[in-house]
């Protein structure tokens, strides 16, 4: 749960102008000392202590146009192993994609492959 902005800017402004130690203040404003260390820093380095944006996570590695290789290839080699599917996608794509990127993208898919 992010804090509001008035409770960061209040303890920021405590700790500038010299109300108390780092702990001190944290405890008095309910909050923690981390917390308040880091808003800090991102004021002097920001010009606020207002909360970072989030960055929505990192993309995908298999994308909808590859997971529909992925399944053609699954139809046509039967027994084809998760690594097996990962050295495909590497070369078809030209870029590195791991044993467990094609585990996840399989259990998102829905597939899965019978142990031989």
């Amino acid at each position: 749960m992010a804090l509001s902005l008035d409770l960061r800017s209040r303890a920021v402004e405590a700790y500038e102008r010299g109300e108390g130690s780092l702990h001190a203040l944290a405890t008095r404003f309910g909050i923690g000392h981390a917390s308040l260390s880091r808003w800090i820093k991102r004021k002097r380095l920001t010009g606020s202590p207002e909360r970072l944006p989030r960055s929505g996570g990192t993309p995908r590695r298999v994308q909808a146009g590859e997971e529909a290789m992925l399944r053609a290839w699954l139809r046509e080699h039967v027994s084809v192993t998760q690594l097996e599917l990962a050295r495909r996608l590497s070369e078809a794509t030209a870029r590195p994609v791991s044993q467990p990127t094609i585990c996840q993208s399989l259990k998102r898919m829905g597939e899965t492959l019978k142990k031989s």
